[in-house]
């Protein structure tokens, strides 16, 4: 595969119209907040526009979906869904400003979200095993997450960005008990998706190179 494989989400707020003024724009806010944070802990750029849209481009297209399901349920956390459409494939021109970029990353990405319908997670990828492991799996981890409340989403996210540490800790930076914190994240199912990001990371990691 080539060394221009990167990854490039494109997102849209779900129902953005039926958001009042105020609490839009402290939904932007907090969408824009989430992404420059994790574009310093991570090599990620991004662009916000139209008002609800937004696309980011990924060094480390391994780390795509689980970049995907911090967003999510980041905003889920908020009461708010969003779509996204991950693309994993080659990048001819990266300018300074995302959306006018160039390459199949982005040809995939956008393509698909238009075609997207009832779904808010689709993945395509300019690799074949890529594709047929990741696009329908992918459906399952958007169905889950779509069954979380806010409470848990907020948990399940804060594991999730910091699974090395105890559910005390976590508990602690939501200002949850521990007892409490582990309920949670144990009603959100919490090993299962993160045993699936795992999966996911590695075999992007490999580039599909296993058998079909």
């Amino acid at each position: 595969m080539s060394n221009n494989l990167k990854a490039v989400i494109t997102g849209d707020l779900v129902n953005s119209r039926q958001i009042n003024t105020d609490e839009y724009s402290e939904v932007l806010n907090h969408l824009k907040e989430l992404l420059h944070n994790l574009a310093q802990e991570r090599e990620m750029r991004f662009d916000i526009f139209r008002g609800d849209e937004f696309q980011v481009v990924l060094k480390d297209p391994a780390e795509s979906v689980f970049i995907a399901s911090i967003i999510r349920l980041s905003l889920l956390s908020i009461k708010v869904d969003v779509r996204q459409s991950i693309a994993v494939a080659e990048i001819d021109d990266l300018r300074s400003k995302v959306k006018s970029s160039t390459g199949q990353a982005f040809v995939l990405s956008g393509q698909n979200l238009n075609n997207m319908k009832s779904e808010l997670f689709a993945f395509a990828s300019s690799n074949n095993v890529l594709c047929k492991h990741l696009s329908a799996t992918i459906s399952l981890l958007d169905v889950h997450l779509s069954s979380l409340t806010p409470t848990k989403a907020s948990v399940l996210s804060c594991y999730l960005q910091h699974s090395d540490e105890s559910h005390e800790h976590i508990g602690k930076r939501l200002d949850k008990g521990r007892v409490n914190t582990t309920k949670l994240l144990n009603a959100s199912h919490y090993t299962a998706v993160k045993g699936y990001l795992d999966y996911v990371y590695e075999l992007i990691r490999l580039k599909g190179e296993i058998s079909e």
